[in-house]
């Protein structure tokens, strides 16, 4: 679409679950460590999904463009900018951290309370212009393809959960929800040479697509006893569970399926979510239980990954798009016909 000099199109978060696609001004780069990104492709994450529940799953500032979860091309830079120019190609950590809170100061920046979130707080990547800070870029050759580029910043919180749960090839994993962060731990857990992984998940769309996407085994979770299946299939339950989900229900069960010594990963957040979970079976149990939220110094690591083929992070997606079509893309998703869409917002590659 032909855009006048000074506007562009972008996807607007009006509030109260309304998401619009329009003509909006382009943003200029006004401070020295500005930089102004032309937008390569985005991804849609769950959590936008969230943001346009009603009531909301989680927070964004109306009148926000929404997005964080992106990459693209330099286009301009602020006259204090040393360490990019014109023409390069980055990939932005959409959480801009405020450094000097108790959080940040301990090592534990992604959960600094002062946070500013690209895409959510300030103007993210559906759009086909950005202003980010230098400080938020990081650097990713132009060889790793743009739908692949496009998936950096959830690897990247991906890796910080597989930090936590350190697992090993002959662990029994089993993963809960087959969207696009399900998916992403079903490659990396093929790419640490895990060799027993189960998909649960309703959908039969989605349950294809995790068999497509290396899991061993799917189970039905509105059919079929969990427990009883893995069980079936590998004599025992698990190691390591992961929950993708986040809706409070699957840590209930969770507990109940781990081994002695078990580790359970909660990835999935919803903040309308309530669990209810019997303390005595995680101490009689010894079990482990750990949340994981955003990117801990990870992007380098997925950065790195991104470039060895046999992560083969393209099997997830399903759905490439322009912006325009924004809305259609999240439908697919809510109605859980889409594993992982990429968004286009300023034409596709050729």
């Amino acid at each position: 679409m032909d855009q006048k000099a000074s506007t562009m199109l972008a996807a607007v978060f009006e509030g109260n679950g309304v998401l619009n696609v329009k003509e909006v001004p382009k943003p200029r780069v006004v401070k020295p460590d500005d930089v102004l990104i032309k937008v390569g492709a985005a991804s849609i994450c769950g959590s936008d999904l969230h943001i346009l529940h009603v009531p909301p799953g989680q927070y964004a500032k109306p009148g926000t463009i929404l997005g964080h979860e992106y990459f693209g091309y330099v286009e301009e830079i602020g006259s204090g900018v040393i360490h990019y120019k014109p023409g390069d190609t980055v990939v932005v950590d959409n959480l801009q951290k405020c450094h000097v809170c108790g959080p940040c100061l301990e090592g534990h920046d992604n959960l600094c309370p002062n946070v500013v979130v690209y895409g959510q707080t300030i103007d993210g990547g559906f759009s086909q212009y950005c202003v980010v800070k230098e400080s938020q870029l990081l650097p990713i050759p132009e060889t790793v393809p743009s739908y692949l580029a496009a998936q950096t910043e959830p690897l990247a919180c991906v890796m910080n959960g597989m930090k936590k749960i350190h697992p090993i090839p002959t662990d029994h994993v089993a993963i809960f929800g087959m969207g696009p962060i399900g998916l992403t731990f079903i490659r990396v857990m093929k790419a640490y040479g895990v060799k027993h992984v189960a998909a649960c998940e309703m959908s039969e769309i989605r349950r294809k697509k995790a068999l497509e996407c290396g899991a061993d085994l799917a189970i039905d979770l509105s059919t079929q006893d969990v427990e009883t299946e893995l069980r079936k299939a590998w004599g025992n339950t698990c190691d390591i569970i992961v929950d993708a989900v986040g809706v409070g229900s699957v840590f209930s069960q969770a507990v109940n399926l781990l081994k002695m010594g078990g580790r359970l990963l909660i990835f999935g957040q919803n903040a309308n979510a309530i669990s209810q979970v019997p303390p005595a079976v995680i101490v009689r149990n010894e079990l482990t239980i750990m949340g994981t939220y955003c990117p801990h110094h990870t992007f380098p690591l997925a950065i790195q990954m991104l470039q060895d083929p046999s992560l083969e992070l393209e099997r997830i997606i399903s759905h490439k798009i322009a912006l325009e079509d924004i809305k259609q893309g999240i439908e697919l998703l809510e109605t859980q016909q889409a594993s992982r869409v990429i968004v286009y917002p300023n034409g596709f590659p050729e």
